[in-house]
C-alpha cells in the first residue's frame, strides 16, 4: 500500500511540476501576453470589456514585457511606460466551416 501511495504522490507532483512549467513559460513568453494585448483591444471593440478593464489588461501586459525586457538585458535598462507602446493593429483569422448547420 505504501508503494502504491508513493506512485500517486510521485506521479501527482510530475504532473503539477509539468503545469508550473508551462505556465511559466506562457507568462513569460512575449508572444503570448502581446495575443493577450491584442484579444483585449479586440474585446474592447466589440463591447465584451470596458475602457477600464483593457487599460487594466494593458498596463498588466507592458508591465510584464517591461519585466522580461529587463531580466533579458539586465537591470540596467530604462524604465518603459504604456504611453512607450503603441498597438498598430490586429490579426483576425476566421473559419466559417463549423458554422455550416
Amino acid at each position: 500500500m505504501f508503494i502504491l501511495d508513493s506512485l500517486f504522490i510521485g506521479g501527482l507532483r510530475f504532473v503539477f511540476d509539468k503545469i508550473a512549467t508551462v505556465v511559466d513559460t506562457q507568462m513569460n513568453d512575449p508572444a503570448a501576453l502581446r495575443e493577450r494585448l491584442m484579444n483585449a483591444e479586440m474585446q474592447l471593440e466589440l463591447g465584451e470589456i470596458d475602457r477600464a478593464e483593457f487599460e487594466d489588461i494593458e498596463a498588466d501586459v507592458i508591465e510584464r514585457l517591461r519585466q522580461i525586457r529587463e531580466e533579458q538585458q539586465g537591470e540596467g535598462s530604462i524604465a518603459a511606460s504604456p504611453q512607450d507602446y503603441k498597438i498598430t493593429g490586429v490579426d483576425v483569422e476566421t473559419s466559417f466551416e463549423d458554422d455550416e448547420r
